[in-house]
């Protein structure tokens, strides 16, 4: 499981370390795709799969599986690290997520995010003691 937050930068190239901690769960391959948010996604392997049967339609008819499949698995791009322990992360990419120079990579579970460091403030800002106990109150236990 992942878990902690990290700031890097990107270089001119769009190169960014992944740490060292992720990259032992994720394995020697992994995929980076769009999240929810303006983040980016980042599955291991077996994860990815899991996550392709989740969004993928229930027939070629499936509009809204569709939209999801296109939105998820259309923009992803599989990942292996140099030597350094750096991805490239697509031009495409960075610019849906907002990202320029400094970043956060944030572990979450069966996940990692990638957050422009201007979005990953802007969301922590957002959450005062009161939407922190909103959300608490309205959490329904995982299964």
């Amino acid at each position: 499981m992942f878990s902690g937050a990290y700031s890097h930068s990107v270089d001119s190239k769009g190169r960014t370390v992944i740490p060292a901690r992720f990259r032992s769960k994720l394995g020697e391959r992994f995929y980076l795709t769009r999240g929810m948010h303006g983040c980016l996604w980042i599955f291991s392997e077996e994860e990815w799969r899991e996550f392709q049967n989740k969004v993928a339609p229930k027939s070629f008819l499936d509009g809204n599986g569709i939209k999801l499949e296109r939105f998820f698995v259309g923009s992803a791009v599989e990942c292996m690290p140099d030597g350094q322990g750096r991805i490239a992360v697509p031009q495409n990419l960075r610019e849906y997520a907002g990202i320029e120079d400094e970043i956060w990579v944030v572990g979450l579970g069966k996940k990692v995010e990638i957050w422009s460091d201007a979005k990953w403030q802007e969301f922590n800002n957002s959450l005062t003691d009161e939407v922190i106990e909103a959300l608490g109150s309205e959490a329904q236990p995982q299964e």
